[in-house]
């Protein structure tokens, strides 16, 4: 094995198939904590997580908060883990992300049958989701997002779309949901 300086800091040394020493690569968050299990359902709060089926923490927040149980169908195998409009006021969407990047030189978990990259940046302050093709249309409410963490989805935010062109940014808005205005 032979091994190089780091490009960034140039003090540590890493193998030849590194990109970054510890020290100058991004941290996913999850990885460097203890992962919080939520068992209450009647608020979502940033970094528990509320299992590993999409369309059961669906449900079981349809059931706490009203939400309109009829689009759970849209959280399952080979479905976009998307959905509009899910509150009674029609201002809510949730999208579970299965497949974060948290490295844009690292994409790993970009969908190619999809043509979609996610990537979470600023400790999931912002989410950067680039198109390989048709756009749909931006939804302006918050959307409620959850993120695939090994084998559990994560509570990451309330968002809103800052930008929608060839790439759509999302901003976090809350950590909480509901929001307190």
């Amino acid at each position: 094995m032979t091994y190089k300086k780091c490009p960034k800091c140039e003090l540590n040394y890493i193998t030849d198939d590194e990109e970054l020493c510890a020290a100058c690569s991004p941290q996913i968050k999850i990885a460097s904590r203890e992962i919080k299990v939520a068992t209450d359902f009647s608020h979502i709060v940033c970094g528990y997580v509320y299992g590993g089926n999409s369309r059961k923490i669906y449900e079981k927040f349809c059931d706490t908060l009203g939400w309109d149980k009829s689009k759970a169908n849209q959280f399952g195998w080979q479905t976009p883990l998307y959905a509009k409009n899910v509150d009674s006021a029609k201002m809510i969407d949730v999208w579970f992300i299965f497949y974060p990047n948290y490295d844009s030189k690292k994409l790993v978990n970009a969908i190619d049958d999809y043509h979609i990259v996610n990537l979470i940046q600023n400790d999931g302050d912002r989410i950067i989701e680039i198109f390989d093709g048709d756009v749909w249309k931006t939804n302006n409410v918050d959307t409620l997002v959850f993120v695939k963490t090994s084998k559990y989805y994560e509570f990451l935010g309330v968002y809103k779309v800052a930008q929608a062109d060839s790439a759509r940014i999302y901003k976090r808005i809350s950590d909480n949901y509901p929001i307190k205005r």
